[in-house]
């Protein structure tokens, strides 16, 4: 086990290496720099030479890309990715001031995508042939197959437009400060419900097809025709024998739900002005704040990897074989 676990760590510190070449390198081949978007936005003209060139030695803009990588492989180390382009804040405190909206954010979606999507999988393959497992099979695709970004219109324009059930967007009402402690837990929670299902839905289609195609593979194996012949019943049968074994290949599913969500937070979170990491990416994408970016995409990565290392041990865990081919 600990030669496995030894073997994916150093898979995930070359891949992190490699993520943050490959990002430096098309970041910084975008037209343009950050100093003269900066300046063309702040609408100032003629701005003496002098001014410009402290500002790119300030940002190691003045020197080789694999010099300005050096720099700033080494500020990785001490959580030091240097200023902000647009506030002059250290690009860190900005997303650790919006970090923890994400999670929060994400661990919902992620609870509600696994919590519902697995038992209806489990449903689903327990009446294989039935009329109800082919149609739910043809709802789960068509979730998947929907953009984030269109369901995300739509579920603004039901619950917030048309019946003004939920707020539109932000995270908090106007009148937050003025709330009771119990009307801000309420109206925290009413913004949540639609970027969390906006983040949901096609997580939870995912869970349930993948979990019914595992199950149905699974109960047409001999020792499940053998434990209904002793007359176990079918929901024994699901639950103890069928879905124990079905949980390998969804330890894997569950570990890379998170670059998924990470990424679809861009989106959701841009519409829906909510107050997080995605949000903050886009924006500094848009206005070319490469140490911001550059510092988000280090947090992506690691969160990933990370994720990923976890998937590979409890993968590990449940399964002995992969502890021993870890031996060879």
């Amino acid at each position: 086990m600990a030669a496995y676990l030894a073997r994916r760590v150093a898979y995930a510190v070359l891949t992190f290496f490699g993520i943050t070449i490959v990002t430096f390198t098309l970041i910084h081949s975008v037209p343009g720099d950050p100093v003269t978007f900066y300046i063309g936005k702040s609408g100032t003209h003629g701005v003496p030479p002098q001014i410009v060139a402290a500002i790119k030695h300030e940002y190691h803009l003045d020197e080789p890309v694999p010099k300005q990588y050096l720099w700033w492989l080494r500020g990785i180390f001490t959580l030091d990715f240097g200023p902000s382009v647009i506030d002059h804040r250290p690009a860190m405190d900005r997303i650790l001031e919006v970090l923890p909206n994400t999670i929060a954010l994400n661990v919902i979606a992620f609870a509600l995508s696994a919590l519902l999507g697995i038992p209806i999988g489990l449903w689903s393959a327990s009446r294989s042939g039935h009329l109800f497992e082919r149609g739910s099979s043809v709802i789960f695709f068509l979730l998947y197959s929907l953009p984030s970004f269109w369901v995300a219109i739509l579920l603004m324009q039901f619950f917030a437009v048309r019946h003004q059930w939920l707020p539109l967007f932000g995270m908090t009402s106007d009148d937050y400060l003025l709330m009771s402690t119990a009307h801000r837990i309420a109206d925290r929670i009413q913004h949540m419900v639609l970027p969390s299902l906006a983040l949901t839905y096609a997580q939870l289609a995912f869970y349930a097809r993948f979990t019914k195609s595992a199950l149905t593979e699974v109960i047409h194996q001999d020792f499940i025709t053998t434990a209904r012949a002793k007359g176990v019943s079918v929901h024994a049968v699901m639950w103890k024998h069928a879905l124990r074994n079905a949980l390998l290949p969804l330890v894997t599913l569950l570990g890379l739900t998170i670059p998924y969500l990470l990424s679809g937070s861009v989106i959701i979170e841009t519409m829906f002005q909510w107050d997080g990491v995605g949000k903050l990416y886009f924006q500094s994408l848009a206005s070319r704040d490469y140490p911001t970016v550059l510092a988000l995409t280090v947090v992506t990565a690691v969160v990933t990897l990370f994720a990923s290392v976890v998937s590979d041990v409890l993968y590990a865990l449940a399964d002995p074989r992969v502890r021993v081919e870890g031996k060879r």
